[in-house]
């Protein structure tokens, strides 16, 4: 038995372990154990006890085999935040896809990339899902190397993000999705669900199709999902407006089916948003900025039954976060940059508003932010004006 420098770095510096899993050797013998490291030959694993072993591949089931080898690819796809803001943020090549398992009498199909695993009640083939799996990794990608550093991270006790896909729109509902939808992210159940069809993926008896252009709107809602599951560990300590506009932000830059990600003329495309939110106009009436920023979960759900107003307050969030990132202080998103790194720490409600008057008000009142934000956008030309207090639900509404 062997104890890997590693376990005793991780043991001294508190480094995350990843989540235990239940591994089978070719024999059907079964022991819950942690990933640590592989090389091509074996797979070293941490026991319940805290000591490691390392195990011959070929001793491993098939599905063990292959959750190896995604493991080592995220391992080497794994990208930093860049110091500045990129032009264009694209993949190689399309993402090494593995099957991990094909039961066809179970109806489960899961099939791994380097940072997602696909769970579906169809078999797909691992060509059909390197193909849709690039929009996945691609948004990974653009999440870790923006200059937030969001270290997008699955959520807890997972080892890799999960997408959840339904061949039929039925079963997409009875699994808890919204009426219409693309896609949908449920932190609860730890996964991003989406219908086949949103991903151009049709299957003709047996067979499956892959649409090369699936709906650009499907697109952009599975990207804006995607967002929020890359920064599910955020959820719990940020504003409503800035975890719906952060996701709205990367939905509207421009993407290509090909993995890659375009901030070139960023001002081109947030006029162009700004006008499809305003569905056609020449001018996008805001949120009241203080009531924006001010909106809870709740408040923002309620909203959406009412007519017009997933528009406006998406398309309100979406503005504020361009703000910011683009346009506030020196346009360099430096301010953002600081209330997230003091918010990731933060343990109260207080810490947390505090923060946000800290970084992003920074002694501005909401009346005087709002003529900076209109006059800064007019500049990048997008018209604005500001509905009135009160457009959405009052805050006495909410427990």
């Amino acid at each position: 038995m062997k104890i890997p420098l590693l376990v005793l770095l991780s043991a001294t510096l508190g480094l995350a372990q990843s989540a235990s899993r239940t591994w089978t050797s070719t024999d059907g013998r079964k022991i819950e154990a942690a990933f640590i490291s592989n090389t091509p030959e074996a797979v070293k694993i941490r026991l319940a006890n805290g000591s490691a072993v390392e195990v011959p591949l070929a001793r491993l089931s098939a599905e063990d085999q292959a959750f190896v080898k995604a493991q080592a690819a995220a391992t080497s796809s794994t990208s930093s935040a860049l110091r500045e803001w990129p032009r264009t943020i694209s993949l190689a090549d399309k993402p090494e896809v593995v099957i991990v398992r094909e039961d066809e009498a179970k109806k489960e199909f899961v099939y791994r990339s380097p940072h997602y695993e696909f769970v579906c009640d169809s078999k797909l083939g691992s060509n059909v899902v390197r193909e849709f799996g690039r929009m996945f990794e691609a948004t990974y990608e653009l999440n870790c190397q923006l200059p937030l550093d969001l270290k997008p991270t699955p959520e807890r006790l997972r080892e890799i993000f999960q997408a959840r896909l339904f061949t039929n729109k039925s079963d997409y509902m009875v699994a808890g999705a919204i009426e219409g939808s693309a896609g949908v992210y449920m932190s609860g159940k730890k996964a991003l669900m989406v219908p086949l069809s949103s991903l151009g993926v049709r299957l003709v008896g047996t067979r499956v199709t892959l649409e090369q252009n699936p709906n650009a709107q499907d697109n952009g809602t599975l990207i804006h999902e995607i967002t929020h599951q890359m920064m599910n560990h955020w959820l719990p300590v940020l504003p409503t407006w800035f975890i719906e506009g952060s996701a709205e932000y990367v939905e509207m830059l421009e993407y290509n089916s090909n993995g890659k990600f375009s901030l070139i003329g960023l001002n081109r495309q947030v006029k162009a948003y700004a006008e499809n939110m305003s569905r056609g106009g020449k001018t996008f009436t805001m949120i009241d900025l203080e009531e924006l920023m001010g909106l809870d979960g709740r408040r923002w759900s309620e909203a959406l039954g009412r007519d017009g107003m997933a528009l406006e307050n998406y398309g309100s969030a979406g503005l504020m976060t361009y703000f910011f990132y683009h346009l506030d202080g020196k346009g360099d998103a430096a301010n953002m940059i600081a209330f997230l790194r003091e918010v990731e720490n933060a343990k109260t409600d207080a810490e947390s508003e505090n923060a946000i008057k800290k970084h992003l008000l920074r002694e501005r009142s909401f009346t005087q932010l709002a003529e900076e934000v209109k006059k800064a956008l007019r500049k990048e030309g997008v018209t604005l004006e500001f509905f009135p207090p009160g457009k959405n639900a009052p805050k006495s509404a909410a427990p």
